[in-house]
């Protein structure tokens, strides 16, 4: 009876014990299941070509040889004006119309009579010479007065009679300079029209004086307009770097010629991009990359866990950076959103757009995504 009785108490004290203990395993067990889960984006590692950019601002303009100023030997009124200031002009196109100065008409009519009189000057004295009454000298003095007289004179017709007073475009372009108003007088040698080929545009751009050595001939340069942000970018080369600071600005000269069949417009504002540097290596969006103390950092997914690598970064672009370490390689899966709260080993749960690598380097981002590389995360509570 007592060993029975025994063994009843040993039984009691064994459940007691197991019941105590599964108790307290409870509440471990459902903070395990109740820890939580980090939802994050992500995106493929590539290895592509990346380059290193320097950012230039500036006009469009004419190149110096695409530039065609028109002017006259003599002075001139303007009659009439048929286009304007950066209208597109065709080969032939009216451009002006101008009428000789009474004085210049005074100097054509004179030049004219007196080319008739050495005429009549001449004949006379080849009819003496053919009477013996004038020598081998004087015919030769008669002969060179009519002949300087008859050049003075085509002369003058050549310049005012020319072209009938219209001043038409010599080659399709966009009239850049046009300073003139009907009745107004143009001396002689001024330009009256200056039109820029329109195959020979050329961006004008600056770049700051210590930044310049950087810039070489040869160099590839993406231009997009800043006036008109539906126009396709274009792409060009560096075509002469200036030697010289412009002492206002503090700039030097960049300029860029502009593809023949490119419908961009002199006086448009551009901004480009001069490519300093281009290679391939391996690349990850840049809100992949986090600053940790003096490190940067990018997590991977790995067995549904995040797994922490410190990088080296080199080229940085707005999109993109250049990420290397021995424990990543192409197609591994960065983090690109949800990175700041994580830590290694953390539970996460891959979902969104970026799961299908639409987050890849090049691919647009959000504003909160921008910026990184130089902005700590928030602390954790």
């Amino acid at each position: 009876m007592k060993k029975t009785l025994l063994w009843l108490i040993l039984a009691a004290l064994a459940i007691g014990a197991w019941i105590w203990f599964r108790r307290a395993a409870a509440p471990e067990a459902a903070d395990e299941e109740a820890k939580p889960t980090a939802q994050v984006q992500v995106a493929p590692l590539q290895l592509q070509a990346i380059s290193r950019t320097l950012p230039a601002f500036g006009v469009v303009e004419a190149a110096a040889s695409g530039a065609h100023a028109v002017t006259l030997g003599y002075d001139c009124v303007v009659r009439g004006v048929a286009t304007a200031v950066g209208a597109r002009v065709m080969p032939g196109d009216l451009i002006l119309e101008v009428a000789p100065t009474p004085d210049a008409q005074l100097q054509l009519d004179s030049a004219r009579s007196a080319a008739a009189l050495a005429e009549k000057a001449l004949a006379a004295t080849q009819e003496r010479f053919d009477l013996r009454l004038a020598n081998r000298q004087d015919l030769l003095a008669a002969q060179q007065a009519a002949e300087d007289a008859r050049i003075k004179a085509a002369s003058y017709e050549g310049r005012l009679g020319g072209g009938g007073g219209r001043i038409t475009a010599a080659a399709a372009g966009v009239v850049s300079k046009l300073d003139w108003q009907p009745g107004a007088t143009v001396p002689a040698g001024t330009p009256l029209v200056v039109v820029s080929a329109s195959a020979q545009l050329e961006a004008h751009l600056t770049v700051e004086a210590a930044e310049a050595g950087q810039v070489r001939a040869g160099q590839s340069v993406t231009l997009t307009s800043a006036n008109r942000p539906d126009a396709a970018a274009l792409t060009g080369a560096v075509r002469l770097v200036g030697a010289s600071v412009d002492p206002a600005s503090g700039a030097v000269d960049v300029r860029v010629p502009l593809p023949a069949d490119a419908n961009w417009y002199p006086g448009e504002h551009v901004e480009g991009a001069i490519e300093l540097e281009r290679k391939t290596a391996l690349v990850a969006p840049r809100s992949a990359v986090l600053p940790d103390d003096d490190k940067q950092v990018v997590f991977t997914v790995k067995d549904n866990k995040a797994v922490r690598h410190e990088v080296e970064t080199g080229i940085t672009t707005a999109e993109a950076v250049e990420v290397s370490a021995k424990d990543l390689q192409a197609g591994d899966s960065v983090v690109t959103l949800g990175n700041y709260e994580l830590e290694d080993g953390m539970a996460v749960a891959v979902g969104g757009a970026d799961a299908k690598g639409a987050d890849a380097p090049g691919a647009e981002k959000g504003d909160d995504q921008k910026a990184p590389l130089d902005q700590k995360p928030e602390a954790k509570p």
